[in-house]
């Protein structure tokens, strides 16, 4: 990762521009940013969710169109443009997350100190947020899937 992150700086400084998108996935996005993107997902017909992240300067979904059609998608950070998609037939989890849900994750894990967010990944026990706490401090929180309390917060050096 730190030579790719190398490459892209030295490719971004020869350009002579370097975006806060290009960069944000180093230290995850605001929550202001992913409920920009969560409204293009929703676009795109995702109603339920199991699995969001930035990656690569992408905002990467999983997660479920309302006729149960399964979704992998991958959006530019910038403009929440279509960048991969896939799709197969599926059926919608009852532990999947709406988009109701999500947003109450992702106040939970800011009332924990999540300021930037990298990730969200749930299943049918529980909700994981990754991120960044505001002393910049990686931080991952783990929450109960049915009650959203928080069952654990770690951090990383």
């Amino acid at each position: 990762m730190k030579k790719t992150l190398s490459y892209s700086l030295a490719a971004l400084t020869l350009s002579g521009t370097v975006s806060t998108s290009a960069l944000a996935d180093d230290k995850g996005i605001s929550r202001e940013e992913l409920n920009r993107l969560l409204q293009s997902a929703s676009d795109y017909g995702f109603t339920n969710y199991d699995e969001l992240g930035v990656d690569d300067g992408q905002f990467e979904i999983e997660g479920w169109r309302k006729d149960g059609w399964r979704l992998d998608v991958d959006m530019a950070l910038n403009d929440g443009s279509l960048l991969r998609e896939q799709q197969r037939q599926s059926q919608i989890p009852d532990w999947s997350l709406s988009g109701d849900e999500v947003s109450k994750a992702l106040d939970r894990a800011q009332n924990e100190g999540l300021e930037l967010i990298v990730g969200l990944d749930a299943n049918q026990s529980h909700i994981e947020v990754d991120g960044y706490g505001t002393d910049h401090q990686e931080i991952e929180i783990r929450l109960n899937r049915d009650t959203f309390d928080v069952d654990g917060v770690e951090y990383d050096d």
